[in-house]
Order: C-alpha cells, then structure tokens, then sequence
C-alpha cells in the first residue's frame, strides 16, 4: 500500500528523532518471529502450543495466548504482510492520535479479533499473527482520514487509486463475505472483523468518522415507529394505510412488502381502540 496526495492537513512526522511505538511493534514482531523459528528449530511446534491462541489452550489456563498469538506468525511472508500494514498505517494513526491510543487500538483489536475467532469461528482454530491488531489500526486509519487518497497494490502487483473510506469498507465486506462463505478457511477472516470493528469503534471514541451506517437505519426505523404510535387513527388512514389501498388498487395485495403489511395490521389495531367502548 502507498499514499498518494494528501488531502488533510496532518502531516506525516516519522521518527522525529525518536523511536515510534509503530517502530517498537514491527521490531517486536520480527524479534518474536526470530525467537519463534530459533526455538522451533530445537522443540518443534513448541512455541506454536504453548503461544498461539486455541481453545485447547484457553481450556487449559493459557490466557496470555490472547495477547502472545499476536506476535507468533506462520512464515516470513506472513510477518512481512503485517509489518507492512502497520508501517503505513501506523504512522499516521500514532501521529494524530497519540502512542498511548495507537497501542490501545492494537491490543484491544488484537484481543477482540481473538475472542470472536475463538466464540464464532471453527472449534479446531488455532489463530497467530498480528492481522486483527494491524486490521484494528488500518480501520481507524480508513475512519480518522476516509478521504485520504491511497494506492492500493491488488494482489501485491495491481495499483488500484481509491479512497481510505473505501479500504475499510471492502475490509469489513470481504472478511464477513469469506467468513460466511469459508472461503481461505485457514485465515482468520473472523479475528480481521473483530479487529477491524474494533479500531472503528475506537477511533468515533475518540471523535472521529461517523456513526455506523446500520445505526443510522435503527435509529430512523425506530423514530418512524414512535411517529406512528402518537398519531391519531384520522391521520394515520391518511398519511400511512391510504397509500397502500392505492397500491393494492393498481398492483393487487401480493405487491405489499412485510412492512406494508405490519402497517395495515397497524391501522386496524388502531381503528380497533378507537372505536371499542370505554368500560
């Protein structure tokens, strides 16, 4: 991934003459890796057990694991996947947000990824790797800059210019499409949701983006809900059932939705109460 024009006036101060806890979290990763294969070469899959998060290990009083999987790795393409994800994103995040908040998005989408792999995903999962954490820190990249212009490499060889709010949303679209449908079954596609979900929810904590499309629709079903409770049955026949006789006049009753249904249902309960004596 590379950044193209910037479109906001944050600037990019890598370094600074100082050590970056972006910096701090790729070296960990590739000191742990190191660790991993060097004692991998003398107790095979040791570390693998005792360090990767399964269900098996939680069971058996291994809770570091939600945190230690984190920093385990499958190979070096793996690894290098994830250090670079966090390179470019990373450093932005920490420049607005702070290193306390960068690390904070990081672990907590690292252990929510954990946790929803471990309750939604296969039984016999064993997750590692730094892919919910980094998914959790590219999500608030994509929600704190949407507008930022990013060239994407598809399939590390195809440079495709989008916006950073598009990033997130093919993101979050991709790893529910592959979770539901199994797709590339030994990825955590389910810990990247955890995780992306996660750094989204951080960063509209912390003020930026907006709220979540899908609260947008609740919240204006919900308002439409409470506006027709309160009205009166002479204003609802009007404004709400009418339309609806009109539709059936023109398209028979088969055209009506559920909604539109519920609404009918609506109107005569309100006719009902209306109209029933008062004991």
């Amino acid at each position: 991934m590379q950044f193209g024009r910037q479109t906001v006036p944050f600037p990019n101060r890598w370094f600074q003459g100082r050590f970056t806890v972006v910096f701090l979290l790729i070296l960990a990763n590739v000191v742990a890796f190191l660790l991993q294969v060097g004692v991998g070469c003398f107790y095979p899959g040791l570390p693998e057990y005792f360090l990767t998060l399964s269900r098996d290990g939680i069971s058996h009083g291994y809770y570091w694991q939600f945190v230690t999987y984190m920093f385990m790795h499958g190979g070096l393409l793996h690894l290098a996947v994830n250090c670079a994800g966090l390179y470019f994103v990373g450093r932005e995040v920490e420049t607005i947000c702070g290193y306390r908040h960068l690390l904070g998005m990081y672990f907590a989408g690292g252990i929510a990824g954990g946790v929803l792999q471990l309750i939604v995903g296969p039984e016999s999962v064993v997750l590692l790797g730094a892919s919910a954490g980094v998914c959790a820190v590219l999500m608030a990249f994509c929600t704190i800059l949407p507008e930022w212009e990013i060239t994407v490499l598809l399939f590390f060889v195809v440079p495709i210019r989008m916006r950073a709010k598009w990033l997130g949303r093919i993101l979050i679209g991709t790893s529910i499409l592959f979770a539901a449908t199994g797709y590339a079954g030994d990825i955590g596609h389910i810990a990247h949701l955890g995780g992306a979900m996660t750094g989204w929810f951080y960063a509209t904590r912390l003020g930026f983006g907006g709220t979540f499309w899908l609260w947008h629709v609740i919240r204006d079903r919900r308002r439409i809900r409470e506006r027709r409770a309160r009205m009166e049955p002479a204003q609802f026949i009007s404004e709400e059932i009418d339309p609806i006789l009109d539709k059936i006049s023109r398209e028979g009753i088969h055209s009506l939705t559920r909604e539109e249904r519920r609404i009918l249902e609506q109107g005569r309960d309100k006719i009902a109460k209306k109209t029933s004596p008062r004991g």
